[in-house]
């Protein structure tokens, strides 16, 4: 379903998660619109839509899937971030724009992974040459992110105190 389809409805993903399931362990797809900042640039906040289809057999490092974790309170939350890294049956995602790692996650958890998207109004899928560079590059970076963000937040923090000040060279300064 298009997010500007007359039959699309907002619901929470756990409402949904049994009828995505049965979905995609049938083979069909599931697209929904996600919500949060942490796959930005990649999806925005409103509008960008995903679509999921059954996760393969072996998942590669680089793919998109939203997956199951547990919150504190041992409720489901779920999650659409990139797979980053795989250690033995341990599974680490993040999202392309967090700084720190999932916890680690379970074959077992992932719900599907994500096929085609639409950003911008523009629909892209994972096999376009454009995508997949860009998914390299996330992963190849996540490691690097934390301290790649902080500086970005230092700088714009900098530059945000510095537009208050006006900074004069003490040679030129009247005593």
């Amino acid at each position: 379903m298009c997010p500007h389809d007359s039959r699309s409805h907002t619901a929470a993903l756990d409402e949904l998660f049994p009828l995505f399931s049965e979905k995609l362990a049938q083979g069909g797809r599931v697209s929904f619109s996600p919500k949060g900042t942490s796959m930005l640039p990649m999806l925005r906040v409103y509008g960008d839509t995903v679509t999921l289809k059954a996760p393969p057999a072996r998942i590669k490092t680089g793919t998109v899937a939203l997956f199951v974790s547990k919150n504190e309170d041992g409720s489901n939350k779920y999650i659409l971030h990139r797979l980053v890294r795989q250690k033995g049956e341990e599974l680490y995602f993040c999202g392309d724009h967090r700084r720190e790692f999932d916890p680690p996650a379970e074959r077992a958890d992932i719900v599907g992974v994500v096929e085609s998207y639409v950003s911008r109004g523009r629909e892209h899928t994972v096999r376009e040459l454009p995508y997949r560079l860009y998914s390299r590059w996330m992963v190849l970076t996540a490691r690097h992110r934390g301290a790649a963000l902080k500086a970005q937040d230092a700088k714009s923090t900098f530059a945000r105190s510095q537009r208050s000040v006006l900074f004069i060279p003490p040679r030129y300064r009247r005593e």
